[in-house]
């Protein structure tokens, strides 16, 4: 079983839970995203992206990111995840110059068996717009404590096969590298772009 969302904990989850984070207003759907009273600034963070390239902090600085933890081998949650964050694009397009520069970001925590290339093949499948990217444990971790994000690899099972529980939250980083709003689940590609739309909107 996957860990349900756990959004920011210790942080951004306590502010939900307390009130201090805002929806973002009148968005038809099943729910409404959790909105940051003010963009919390990500800090340093090294990773590498499917072409092995480098992708850290400055890769998120000058557009829209959405950042969504997983693994390839993942059964469930993040095809599904994934699938509607291609609608979200889809749907994005659709607007004039809406979709301009928006990124969205598979970042993997199991670097055991996801290398750039099988990275490469993964996102591939969702179109353009999509990165794939991981790192060490360490620099993983840099970036998930930043979001709240939590992920356990789970005990091997007969033949070394093993999960990997992970935070199900997508998370929007706007292009100050600020982290903007979470998206918990279950998600739906037309809140989530709506609401979206509406932050960019409203964004200086």
């Amino acid at each position: 079983m996957l860990v349900a969302s756990v959004a920011l904990a210790g942080g951004v989850w306590t502010a939900v839970r307390t009130g201090r984070v805002q929806p973002a207003g009148p968005t038809p759907g099943a729910y409404q995203p959790a909105v940051l009273p003010a963009p919390k600034p990500l800090g340093p963070f090294s990773l590498v992206d499917q072409d092995g390239h480098p992708f850290g902090r400055e890769r998120l600085q000058g557009r829209w990111s959405f950042l969504f933890l997983g693994y390839t081998h993942c059964p469930d949650i993040c095809p599904m995840t994934m699938a509607t964050l291609r609608q979200v694009r889809e749907q994005l397009a659709r607007e004039p110059r809406a979709a301009d520069g928006v990124q969205f970001v598979f970042v993997s925590v199991d670097p055991q068996r996801d290398t750039p290339e099988q990275l490469r093949g993964y996102v591939a499948h969702y179109g353009e717009g999509f990165l794939g990217v991981t790192g060490g444990d360490d620099q993983l971790q840099a970036l998930a404590r930043q979001l709240g994000a939590l992920y356990m690899r789970a005990p091997e099972a007969a033949g070394g096969a093993y999960a990997v529980d992970h935070t199900s939250t997508i998370f929007l980083v706007d292009p100050g590298a600020g982290l903007h709003a979470l998206f918990s689940a279950p998600h739906e590609a037309g809140v989530i772009a709506r609401a979206f739309l509406e932050l960019q909107r409203k964004a200086p």
